[in-house]
C-alpha cells in the first residue's frame, strides 16, 4: 500500500529511486505521500523529490547527499531560518557546487515556495512536478486526493537534461518529535511524445515472435476494438459536421423546406403567446384602461414579431437567390450563410418560448394579485355594511326601551 521511508525514530533516513535514467525531454511526475507523528505540530522534518545526475547516495539533506547536481523539491515541516515550524514546499536548483542553504526559500538557486499544511492529513497529499517547454511547475493538493491541485511555484528557462534519475527521500528530525514518512504512489509521464514508427509488442507477443509464431488477436478483443473504433469515428464525424456546417450537396428544395418549417414554428410561437394573453383576460391590443405591465408585455411581443419577420424576409431572399444560382460555384458559401440564419432563427424561437412562459407566469400572478385585492375591498365593504346594520339595530332597541319606560 505504501513505502515507509522513515519511521518516527530520530535521525533516520530513507529513499526510493527509479532504477533507470529518465529518457523523456518533457515530463510530469505525480506522487502522493503522508507525513504524521505523535506531535500534531510541525517540525518533524520532511520529504524531498529529486531529479539528479546521481541516485541513491545517502546524505544529510532529507536523506540524500549535499551538493547534488540537478533539481530538488522539498516538503519541509521545519522552517528554522524564520524561527517557526511551518509546512512549506520549495525548490532548489543546484549545479553541484552549492551546499544546502540555511534559508532555503530565499537563497541563490531557490525558486521560492509556498506554505501548505500537509502534515497529518486524512488522505495522502498529492504533489505534481512538471517540466514542459523549459518551465518547471509545482502544484499540490492536500485534501482532495489530487482533484483540486493548487499551484505552488513556477519557474521558466530551466535546463533539465535527460539522463537524470527520479527519486524521493525523507529525513526524520534528530531532535523533538520525529515523523513517519510514507510514499503511496509515484508515477512518471511523458509529455508531448514523438510519433512512433511502429507499435510496440507486449512481452508475450515478443516471445511468440521469437519462437516463430504469429501474433493473433482474440476474437472478443477484436470485437471490442472495433466497437470502440466505431464510437470514436462516429464522434469524430459529428464534430466534423458541427465545424464544417451544412452539407454542400444539400438541394435548394431541402433548404426551402427547412426555412418553411422554421417560419411555421415562429408563427406558432407567436400565436401561442397571443392566445395565452387572451385567456388571462388581457387583450392583444389593450385599451387605455389596461395596466401598464400588460402594455409593456405586448410592446415587447410586437417588437420580437417585427424582428422575426425581418429575419424571415432575409432568409426568403437567400432561398430565392439560391434557386436562381442553380448550384453555381458560390453554392457552398451561400448554403453556409443560410445555415447560420437558420440557427439564428432557432435560437430566437427558443428565446421567445422562454420569454413567453415567463410573461405568462408574470401576468397570471399579477391578475391573481389584482383579484385578491378586489376580494379584499369587497370583504371590507360587506364588513362595514354589517357593522352599520348592527349599530342601527342596537340604537333602535335602545330608543324603544327608553320610550317603554316613559
Amino acid at each position: 500500500d505504501f513505502v515507509r521511508l522513515t519511521p518516527s525514530v530520530p535521525g533516520l533516513r530513507g529513499s526510493v529511486w527509479r532504477s533507470s535514467a529518465n529518457e523523456y525531454k518533457e515530463w510530469e511526475v505525480e506522487f502522493s505521500f503522508k507525513t504524521f507523528g505523535q506531535n500534531s505540530n510541525n517540525g518533524g522534518r520532511g520529504l524531498a523529490f529529486w531529479y539528479t545526475q546521481e541516485k541513491a547516495v545517502e546524505g544529510p539533506i532529507f536523506g540524500n547527499k549535499d551538493q547534488w547536481k540537478g533539481l530538488g523539491v522539498f516538503m519541509d515541516t521545519s522552517d528554522p531560518a524564520n524561527h517557526r515550524t511551518s509546512s512549506v514546499i520549495y525548490g532548489i536548483m543546484n549545479d553541484g557546487s552549492m551546499k544546502f542553504p540555511a534559508n532555503p526559500t530565499s537563497s541563490a538557486g531557490s525558486f521560492g515556495g509556498c506554505m501548505r499544511d500537509f502534515k497529518s492529513t486524512p488522505f495522502p497529499v498529492v504533489v505534481r512536478v512538471s517540466y514542459i517547454g523549459k518551465t518547471l511547475k509545482v502544484s499540490a493538493d492536500t485534501h482532495s486526493r489530487g482533484k483540486k491541485m493548487v499551484a505552488c511555484f513556477e519557474h521558466k528557462d530551466i535546463e533539465l537534461p535527460i539522463g537524470h534519475y527520479f527519486g524521493v527521500s525523507a529525513l526524520a528530525a534528530e531532535t523533538g518529535t520525529p515523523d513517519d514518512h510514507d510514499v503511496h504512489s509515484f508515477e512518471v509521464y511523458e509529455v508531448n511524445p514523438p510519433p512512433r514508427a511502429q507499435k510496440p509488442l507486449r512481452p508475450h507477443e515478443e516471445e511468440m515472435v521469437k519462437k516463430g509464431g504469429e501474433v493473433k488477436v482474440d476474437e472478443k478483443d477484436k470485437e471490442a476494438f472495433e466497437e470502440v473504433q466505431k464510437i470514436v469515428e462516429e464522434r469524430e464525424q459529428k464534430i466534423k459536421e458541427e465545424k464544417e456546417g451544412p452539407d454542400a450537396t444539400m438541394s435548394s428544395t431541402q433548404l426551402s423546406a427547412m426555412v418553411a418549417e422554421s417560419q411555421y414554428r415562429i408563427i406558432e410561437s407567436l400565436n401561442t403567446i397571443h392566445n395565452k394573453l387572451e385567456v388571462l383576460g388581457a387583450p392583444v391590443t389593450p385599451p387605455e384602461s389596461s395596466s401598464k405591465s400588460l402594455e409593456e408585455i405586448n410592446k415587447k411581443i410586437n417588437r420580437m414579431a417585427e424582428s422575426l419577420h425581418a429575419m424571415e424576409n432575409v432568409v426568403q431572399g437567400l432561398v430565392d437567390h439560391i434557386s436562381k444560382q442553380g448550384g453555381g460555384g458560390d453554392m457552398v458559401d451561400i448554403t453556409k450563410v443560410l445555415k447560420e440564419e437558420l440557427r439564428s432563427l432557432n435560437l430566437k424561437m427558443e428565446d421567445i418560448d422562454t420569454r413567453q412562459s415567463f410573461q405568462h407566469r408574470l401576468t397570471q400572478n399579477r391578475l391573481v394579485k389584482s383579484t385578491s385585492w378586489m376580494s379584499y375591498v369587497v370583504f371590507l365593504i360587506l364588513l362595514q355594511v354589517v357593522a352599520v346594520s348592527a349599530y342601527t339595530w342596537y340604537k333602535k332597541r335602545v330608543e324603544m326601551s327608553e320610550k317603554k319606560f316613559l
